[in-house]
């Protein structure tokens, strides 16, 4: 297997980010052993990004998307492509000139895995971000995480993982799910959403260490929304993540003890963030309820259990 790869640097109105970090990828494409192409996924930016990359990086091919729909754009450019690999990547990385291939190299030999994430650094002091990443449910409510107690030791050694915010995956496995699903939009959780979904159809979701990327962080979401509406949507997202997903009846009888409290708690601390995006995720239950019936119809609801997927994902 030969597979051709494309990596799609998605971009809204990051005009000076494309600058500083489109070289490095670039270098990696050269480096890489694959067929390799570099894309920017542009989300119908108003300031000069596209002409940016026809002046200066002609060798960046460019897809427009037709609205701004966030990761779900992502959705469209598969659709449309015809690479076998798609190494999905935020504006806002550098990369070393390796990065590529210890992504790809896992699916030459296994044909159940979907997705692949690198090491990833903060890119100001070099301190981990992850990708290795933990799941599982605390305090009745759904939870994931790459720094967690002890994660030093692990962040060198390749093992499975529950999700990553970019990495590589199998296009046509991302298309039989479905893709991103809009019900996250404008963000949030839409990583964690496909990767639990495909670990229930038994596909791998891995970490591959020797893939390394340096992250800006903190460019595009935050400054659009503050942290306090961020926290807010990542609440409301993680409890529609929960109605949709979640099948084990001990995790719905935790929700059901714990939420009381949980509420109360962030009330009489003054930490809304909790409660509001409680609150909001209340209208639009009925979507998250419809969406779930929809993977019930289809069988997907079925396959490996809540348990052993989260069980998996603290393995190493």
């Amino acid at each position: 297997m030969n597979p051709r790869v494309a990596i799609v640097s998605l971009n809204y109105n990051g005009k000076g980010l494309l600058e500083k970090y489109l070289p490095s990828l670039q270098r990696a494409v050269k480096y890489s052993k694959f067929s390799c192409e570099l894309w920017v996924l542009d989300n119908c930016s108003s300031d000069g990004s596209t002409e940016l990359i026809k002046q200066k990086f002609s060798y960046v091919k460019i897809f427009e998307a037709k609205e701004n729909k966030v990761l779900c754009s992502y959705n469209d450019f598969a659709a449309a492509s015809d690479h076998d690999i798609l190494i999905f990547m935020n504006n806002d990385i550098d990369v070393e000139e390796r990065f590529v291939d210890p992504l790809v190299e896992p699916f030459l030999n296994d044909d159940t895995i979907f997705f692949v994430t690198p090491k990833c650094f903060s890119m100001a002091d070099r301190r981990y971000e992850g990708n290795k990443t933990k799941a599982g449910i605390r305090y009745g409510v759904f939870w994931a995480t790459s720094v967690y107690p002890g994660h030093e030791k692990e962040i060198e050694t390749p093992s499975r993982s529950f999700q990553g915010g970019f990495g590589a995956l199998d296009r046509k496995k991302f298309l039989t799910l479905g893709g991103y699903d809009d019900l996250y939009l404008p963000g949030r959780l839409e990583d964690a959403d496909i990767c639990f979904r495909a670990q229930k159809r038994g596909w791998k979701v891995l970490y591959a260490p020797k893939s390394v990327v340096f992250h800006e962080g903190g460019t595009s979401f935050h400054k659009r929304f503050g942290i306090k509406k961020t926290l807010t949507v990542n609440w409301r997202n993680t409890f529609l993540f929960m109605r949709k997903n979640l099948t084990a009846p001990r995790f719905i009888w935790q929700f059901i003890f714990w939420m009381p409290l949980r509420l109360a708690y962030s009330v009489l601390t003054g930490r809304w963030e909790f409660a509001a995006g409680f609150w909001q995720s209340l209208f639009l239950m009925s979507e998250a309820a419809k969406r779930r019936k929809v993977l019930a119809a289809k069988g997907l609801m079925m396959g490996v259990s809540d348990e052993q997927i989260f069980k998996n994902s603290v393995s190493v």
